[in-house]
């Protein structure tokens, strides 16, 4: 790999459709593609010669699902950042890693993070039935508190020096102090899935935990004792900490299989008869519900399209519809219908549950 497989038209013009894909509507990004091909040529031009120079990034803050602030840079610059990413850093950064890392990749995602997870139970149920224990964990503040040193450390493990003065000019550029980043970035989403690879290496070849697997930082073992998982859950806090990060010492812990896994969204539990029930999260079912009152309310009084409460719901629903969520579908269903026949939007509470 060279620098030319980054900054070269070739490689620029291919990255700029990428990032189009989606956003066309935004007059920024129809600006740049309808003249694409200067625009491309320009860019390329002030990467070689060492006059290019990004926009400064917006940032915003959101508050769903949880509260963070989002940096947003220029559609140039996510172009550059695109054909560095997608030509050198993921494929050199993601070449070690184990396969139960599941985000952010190709072939990988949440769906294919909790078929994994089922296939874990599956295969403790086939040695010890129900009887198990499940270390979890949860670093405080991820991205917030990821620190830029161990950042830089992790790419200049893997990429060589050209690459490398590309991502930490970026990073640099985007994100001032000595820790925190905002998750949508590509780069950032890398760093993510990658600083903690070594600790997946330690887990599975040191500490011989067979059943982990880490969804960026979501991250648990099965374990047949509870001495094992407890074992287990002191090492790898030693090892997070020693990382940088903080822990939070509420999510992390070790608790019985039977008790159920909180994982993506969903609770797995294991039956007696070894099947498999994934259920939807009932807090998220309950905050669907308040977000459907209140995007109905809006478009009953004409400030939303019907379509799109039907398209955020009809969302929402095929997401739900991935776990053992029949009956609760059948209820969502008739909820929504008679959100739209009530007068006020509202309808008598507890009607529909989240069991």
């Amino acid at each position: 790999m060279t620098d030319e497989d980054v900054i070269g038209f070739d490689a620029l013009y291919e990255s700029m459709h990428k990032c189009r894909c989606g956003v066309i509507w935004k007059d920024s990004v129809a600006s740049f593609v309808l003249r694409g091909v200067e625009r491309t040529i320009n860019l390329s031009d002030h990467l070689r010669d060492g006059t290019y120079r990004p926009a400064a990034p917006k940032h915003f803050s959101v508050t769903y699902p949880k509260a963070r602030e989002i940096v947003s840079i220029a559609f140039r610059d996510r172009v550059y950042q695109r054909s560095l990413n997608d030509n050198v850093v993921y494929p050199l950064m993601s070449n070690g890693f184990i396969y139960d890392n599941y985000a952010c990749q190709k072939g990988k995602g949440t769906d294919a993070a909790r078929n994994r997870l089922k296939q874990f139970l599956h295969k403790h149920y086939r040695k010890y039935g129900t009887n198990g224990y499940v270390a979890q964990f949860d670093i405080h503040a991820y991205y917030d508190s990821m620190p830029h040193r161990l950042t830089e450390e992790t790419y200049a493990k893997h990429l060589p020096d050209w690459a490398l003065r590309r991502v930490v000019d970026i990073l640099r550029g985007q994100y001032g102090g000595d820790r925190g980043y905002s998750p949508g970035s590509q780069l950032v989403q890398i760093a993510g899935i990658s600083v903690l690879d070594g600790m997946d290496h330690y887990a599975k070849e040191r500490l011989h935990a067979h059943l982990y697997l880490r969804y960026m930082d979501d991250f648990l073992a099965i374990f047949h004792t509870k001495e094992e998982a407890e074992s287990f859950l002191h090492e790898l806090y030693e090892y997070i900490i020693g990382l940088g990060f903080s822990i939070n010492e509420k999510k992390t812990l070790v608790y019985p299989l039977s008790d159920g896994i909180q994982f993506l969204g969903f609770r797995f539990r294991l039956s007696d008869t070894g099947k498999t029930i994934m259920l939807i999260d009932p807090k998220r079912v309950k905050s669907q519900r308040r977000k459907l009152r209140r995007l109905v309310a809006k478009s009953k009084r004409g400030e939303v399209p019907r379509a799109n409460v039907d398209m955020a719901y009809s969302a929402w629903r095929n997401h739900a519809s991935k776990g053992d969520s029949w009956h609760l579908l059948q209820r969502m269903d008739r909820f929504y219908a008679e959100l739209w026949r009530a007068d006020n939007g509202q309808h008598q509470k507890g009607e529909y549950d989240a069991s």
